[in-house]
């Protein structure tokens, strides 16, 4: 008699195991300043990307639209921290819903960026009417916004480290933020080898991110991830990659955007000057045309330590590029950030 008889005959019957909730489908989004009033939110399919490096620019479905300085990625959303002074509230987009929700700003937000910080807690409930609002962090920050070199997340998901100048010895150091705790903790005067930010690959137990140093840009790395319990520790080992992504020195090079996609698997996006462009930024002059054009490569790639532990593009690679045309004619270098806006949500 089979086990399933046996289970009808006792009165019961095996339950069907509910199938779990799949998750939605992560693509990466860029925002380009192509828009008169605006950036564009661009929705890109990674999984598209052909091999061949000449395939030419791809067209996208007309984007919605905001305005902003400065972008932030969180959960589903991808927020315009607009300038305090012009915005009565922050702006989301939400990825999932393709559509557009509002976040208040700090009620002291005149000049909370260098002399206290705020942090936008989770939402309210649902079906709660509690607004949502900003908390004050009372740990002051230990350096200044300006002076933030490079920064990443801890594999424990609440200790967020950050290499910075130093506000009181003005010495180049780690620190690291608790949120649980919302306490800032020195790690010593020592930096972090990324240039911006670094993502800890879980396959490889280390921190990846691109090289900072002159002679190593263009370059990954690799990073052993430092304790968190102990305030003052040495400087952790780190890794040079053995393939160069791209060149710094080149007239076209704008910058670079390192993206991690998850399974040891990244997108490099760099920005540049379209080849055909005539104009040169050191040649300015009253009624020169700036370079407008911009084209955006991107490769996606996976990341392994080869037999001999140093750290190699192993898995396929694919390409993709796309161009778009700036409304503007700006002269001042500022208005326009050099690193790609991009964002794997």
């Amino acid at each position: 008699m089979t086990k399933r008889k046996r289970s009808e005959e006792r009165g019961c019957r095996t339950a069907r195991r509910p199938r779990p909730a799949q998750e939605p489908k992560q693509h990466l989004y860029l925002l380009l300043d192509d828009w008169e009033r605006g950036y564009s939110i661009r929705k890109v399919d990674v999984e598209a990307f052909d091999s061949d490096t000449n395939t030419p620019p791809k067209r996208f479905t007309e984007p919605p639209h905001v305005r902003s300085w400065n972008f932030i990625s969180h959960a589903s959303k991808i927020f315009a921290m607009k300038a305090k002074e012009a915005s009565p509230a922050i702006p989301a987009f939400d990825t999932h819903t393709m559509s557009l929700t509002i976040s208040p700003w700090p009620s002291c937000r005149a000049g909370y960026l260098e002399d206290r910080t705020e942090y936008l807690a989770d939402p309210p409930p649902y079906d709660s009417n509690a607004p949502w609002s900003w908390s004050t962090i009372n740990s002051p920050l230990p350096f200044y916004n300006v002076q933030i070199l490079c920064y990443a997340l801890h594999p424990d998901g609440r200790t967020l480290f950050v290499s910075a100048g130093s506000r009181r010895k003005n010495l180049p150091s780690t620190f690291s933020f608790d949120a649980e705790r919302l306490e800032w903790a020195h790690h010593g005067n020592w930096l972090l080898p990324f240039a911006g930010q670094a993502y800890f690959d879980a396959e490889l137990e280390a921190w990846v991110g691109l090289a900072r140093d002159k002679e190593s840009s263009g370059y990954l790395c690799s990073c052993d991830v430092p304790p968190v319990a102990a305030k003052l520790t040495s400087p952790p080992s780190w890794k040079l990659g053995q393939d160069k992504m791209f060149s710094k020195d080149s007239e076209l090079h704008r910058g670079a955007k390192l993206v991690y996609m998850g399974d040891s698997k990244f997108c490099l996006i760099e920005s540049l000057f379209h080849k055909d462009d005539q104009h040169s930024l050191s040649d300015l002059c009253d009624g020169c045309p700036l370079r407008r054009r911009r084209v955006l490569h991107m490769t996606t790639f996976g990341l392994k330590y080869n037999k001999v532990g140093n750290l190699q593009i192993m898995l396929r690679q694919a390409h993709a590029c796309m161009m778009f045309k700036r409304p503007h004619d700006f002269t001042e270098p500022s208005l326009e950030p050099l690193e790609p806006l991009a964002f794997w949500i």
